[in-house]
């Protein structure tokens, strides 16, 4: 696949995405571009269908989508289920759902700080 073929792949998903509402809180016109890569991805893991996921593997590197799931939605509680599905069919890890209740939350530990 050529990188004209990515980008216009891309962007279909992209597109995709935000047909079903994925990027409510965006402009109406919001572009990939705009939304940048990361973001992109991390929406898609935690929203996409398992095709777009299978699609994602194609476009980008695995390492990268593996960064993206670890700095964005591997820690986070209320995707324990997705990140198991993640962790054992597309980065081949062999894991349970105990191992992602032990992690801490980055997010939840900076309110905790902003708290206190």
């Amino acid at each position: 696949m050529n990188l004209l073929e990515q980008k216009m792949q891309k962007e279909e998903l992209f597109n995709k995405l935000k047909n079903k509402g994925i990027f409510w809180s965006y402009s109406k016109d919001i572009t990939l571009k705009e939304v940048g890569d990361k973001l992109f991805l991390e929406y898609l893991l935690k929203y996409g269908d398992f095709d777009d996921l299978i699609l994602a593997f194609k476009l980008y590197s695995k390492d990268y989508i593996k960064s993206v799931w670890e700095q964005t939605l591997k820690s986070d509680k209320r995707f324990i289920k997705l990140n198991v599905m993640l962790a054992r069919v597309f980065f081949d890890m062999d894991v349970d759902s105990s191992y992602f209740k032990e992690l801490k939350n980055a997010r939840f530990e900076k309110l905790k700080m902003f708290a206190s």
